[in-house]
């Protein structure tokens, strides 16, 4: 059969052109192909402004941390600084609408300066708003004799402000030293029965430098003024007291007297804090009686209550009800507790918690040394329970 013969029926296929399947055959003309646009859909449009928005977050909070952590703390300090917190003790059992409010604050941990501005606030807060009685609760073993005592003037002042709301105190596990110190103005104590309070004493830690300083070959040079000989006995109290044998040297004798009259001091103006504060609150009690007790002995639960520190053995429960009572409040009072600020959450965004801010070594001044160095050789006079 002839290659140019006709394909009729029964007849070899003939042979496919791989060339001639290598493009589509040209459209017929006027045909015009239609064009297909796909919108986005609205998630995935969402989705990529959400990362967008959290890519910026991202940015600008690595920015604020690294350069302008200092600045921003002063500010986002200032900005959400709002105080000690009031709120429910009950929360299921609160009644926004009663006026018959008990106010508990709470003192917890070591007294020191933020405890006593915390505790100024507070009772700041509770003059501007006066509730029909207020609970101390305490749970501190003491801390600085200055913190102790502003914290104590404080609540002297609110008394004396709102004599007609009782302020009954509420110990909790250990309220001793200054703790016991700042409840002096209080009406009534209730005292857990575990608990420990008393410790009414002082206490004086003084750094010696003295091995320290002729280990790195420090000499130190001084001029006393004529009109103040004394003062060299007061630098006296950072050298060793001791030889190598241990006995008390000249120095040393000189420094315990010099320290001695400070100790005293706080002493008195603490037995007669307690003196002021006991006998008001019960005419039974004798400054014999307290004299008894105030030689920085512990007591627990029953003891402090025989030893005449305490006025009843109670939980916190049972100081709230004896306030409520005191007031005048009939039924179930609306109970509030004050606590300490919590971070805000801008705080907490920035890494500004109160307490875990750290030490960044990079960023300490010579001022920064002057007064870490101020603090650590300075005599600290404490009102504190040397306990465990």
């Amino acid at each position: 059969m002839s290659e140019d013969a006709p394909n009729t029926p029964g007849s070899p296929r003939p042979p496919i052109n791989p060339a001639g399947t290598s493009s589509a055959p040209p459209p017929p003309p006027g045909y015009i192909p239609a064009v297909y646009v796909q919108q986005p859909s609205a998630s995935g449009g969402a989705s990529k402004v959400l990362i967008y928005i959290l890519f910026v977050l991202l940015l600008v909070s690595v920015t604020l941390n690294v350069y302008f952590r200092g600045p921003l703390k002063t500010i986002a300090n200032v900005l959400t600084a709002t105080g000690p917190q009031e709120t429910a003790y009950r929360p299921e059992l609160r009644d926004p609408q009663s006026e018959d409010r008990v106010a508990v604050v709470v003192v917890s941990g070591t007294i020191d300066g933020p405890t006593a501005e915390y505790c100024r606030l507070a009772f700041a807060r509770l003059e501007a708003n006066p509730p029909k009685a207020v609970v101390l609760r305490v749970e501190s073993g003491g801390g600085g004799v200055t913190a102790s005592d502003q914290i104590w003037h404080y609540i002297k002042n609110f008394r004396a402000a709102n004599p007609d709301v009782p302020v009954v105190a509420s110990f909790g596990g250990v309220a001793a030293s200054g703790g016991y110190y700042i409840a002096m103005p209080c009406d009534y104590i209730f005292h857990e029965r575990t608990g420990i309070t008393g410790s009414i004493g002082v206490l004086a830690q003084v750094p010696a430098f003295g091995g320290l300083i002729e280990m790195y070959g420090v000499e130190m040079n001084m001029v006393i003024a004529n009109n103040s000989p004394e003062k060299d006995d007061a630098n006296n109290l950072f050298v060793e007291w001791y030889d190598e044998e241990g006995n008390l040297t000249e120095e040393g004798s000189e420094a315990v007297a010099v320290l001695g009259n400070l100790v005293n001091d706080a002493y008195e103006t603490f037995f007669t804090v307690v003196k002021d504060g006991r006998t008001s609150m019960d005419a039974s009690i004798t400054e014999e009686d307290l004299r008894a007790a105030a030689t920085g002995k512990i007591f627990i639960g029953e003891e402090a209550l025989d030893a005449k520190l305490v006025d009843a053995i109670g939980y916190l429960d049972e100081a709230i009800a004896y306030a409520a009572q005191q007031a005048g409040i009939t039924g179930e009072p609306e109970v509030t507790v004050m606590h300490e600020p919590v971070p805000s959450k801008l705080q907490q965004f920035l890494g500004l918690e109160h307490g875990e801010d750290g030490v960044d070594l990079s960023q300490i001044t010579a001022e920064d040394l002057r007064q870490l160095l101020g603090e650590t050789a300075a005599v600290q006079l404490e009102y504190r329970w040397a306990g465990p």
